[in-house]
């Protein structure tokens, strides 16, 4: 069973990290076995960077691929693949960068200005050295007032599209590991029951509340150690649940896909439910011992 499962378990802070560390590296490895002879001017760099920046967006769908992947036992090859798309990225990068720095010098000694931020818009605005930029000719006015303005402006739509598409990426889970078998038994195993109920907790938490039924509101959730507590709040002042709610929730709660394999290893489930007053209807502690019954 493929267990490269460490960059799923990273929060996005250190998924960005190893990203630009990835993209970084690919301008470092490009700059030794690439030798740059073209020059691009301002315009030209700009698309090239744009499409780059475009690709690489919508190339992070393939996450959507992970359940499939684990399925199949290639995790670890999508999750190289991924990386290799980074360090891709920033090999196009330093090609872009060293080819505009000869426009404006005549050499690529500025391309390291393409990989930091600020910096790399004095790339964008520099004009380029006639002695250095041979072969470019004279350009008509309509190609400089009318024909660069315009590439410059799709380049921009292009840009602002990827970043669109990077906020949808953000606000949209790309897949659910409920989606599969193998990649939610792999991430199980991956953790400790704390660490599991922990990241249950953090995740659920960013959601709340969240509406269960017409009367039922999932409004806490904590983890403490082994034992996951799920606090829901019931809108109407009624005096009890009904006598099979327990083995209800624990049906649910023991499915394999839920938290099953967290119950099998020790973990415990509390559930309370709490009347409009505060008051506590019924505390539900589910363990492995009610998955068996």
């Amino acid at each position: 069973m493929d267990r490269y499962v460490a960059p799923l378990l990273l929060n996005e802070g250190a998924l960005v990290g190893i990203a630009l560390l990835l993209i970084i590296a690919g301008g470092v490895v490009a700059a030794k076995v690439l030798t740059v002879e073209i020059s691009f001017r301002r315009v030209t760099y700009l698309w090239f960077i744009a499409l780059l920046t475009l690709g690489l967006s919508i190339a992070q769908f393939a996450w959507a691929l992970t359940p499939a992947a684990a399925n199949a036992g290639l995790l670890a090859v999508l999750m190289f693949v991924m990386m290799g798309l980074c360090a891709l990225y920033g090999a196009g990068t330093y090609y872009a960068s060293a080819a505009r720095s000869r426009h404006i010098g005549g050499d690529t000694s500025r391309a390291w200005m393409g990989f930091v931020p600020i910096v790399n818009l004095w790339l964008f605005f520099k004009g380029g050295d006639p002695a250095a930029a041979s072969g470019t000719g004279d350009r008509s006015g309509f190609a400089r007032f009318v024909l660069d303005p315009l590439l410059v402006l799709g380049a921009l739509f292009v840009i602002t599209l990827s970043r669109g598409i990077d906020k949808v990426m953000e606000d949209t889970p790309l897949y659910n590991q409920t989606d599969s078998a193998a990649l939610r038994q792999l991430l199980t195993e991956s953790r400790t029951l704390e660490e599991s109920f922990a990241d249950e907790a953090r995740l659920t938490r960013a959601q709340l509340p969240v509406r269960i039924d017409e009367i039922t509101l999932l409004s806490g959730i904590e983890a403490r150690q082994g034992t996951l507590r799920m606090t829901y709040d019931v809108e109407q002042d009624i005096p009890g649940l009904r006598t099979d709610f327990e083995a209800t929730l624990a049906k649910a709660q023991c499915a394999p896909e839920v938290f099953g394999t967290d119950l099998a290893r020790g973990g415990v489930i509390e559930m309370v439910y709490r009347a409009p007053s505060g008051r506590i209807i019924a505390t539900y502690v589910i363990s492995q011992a009610d998955c068996t019954s």
